[in-house]
């Protein structure tokens, strides 16, 4: 069923038959390691101050910057997915 839908597409869309287990093929792992190297693990959670809500901010700030984005998806592991 998927086959004959993307073959419908006349290219315009492509399967990427990916391991298991890739992270590096994986452009959320690059949005996490971003998070690690530039927000809350950076500096330590203050006196009342909640992870989650730390991360969802950081996340919010990434969706806002669409430079930023487009480079995750630019990245040399993930180029298969975009022409960007």
């Amino acid at each position: 069923l998927v086959k004959d839908y993307v073959a419908s597409t006349q290219s315009k869309l492509t399967l990427h038959f990916l391991p298991g287990y890739a992270p590096d093929l994986n452009p959320d792992e690059l949005v996490w390691s971003h998070v690690k190297r530039t927000g809350v693990a950076r500096r330590p959670l203050q006196k009342g101050e909640k992870l989650g809500s730390k991360i969802h901010e950081q996340l919010s700030q990434i969706s806002r910057d669409p430079c930023l984005v487009r480079s995750f998806f630019g990245h040399q592991s993930v180029r298969y997915i975009s022409d960007v």
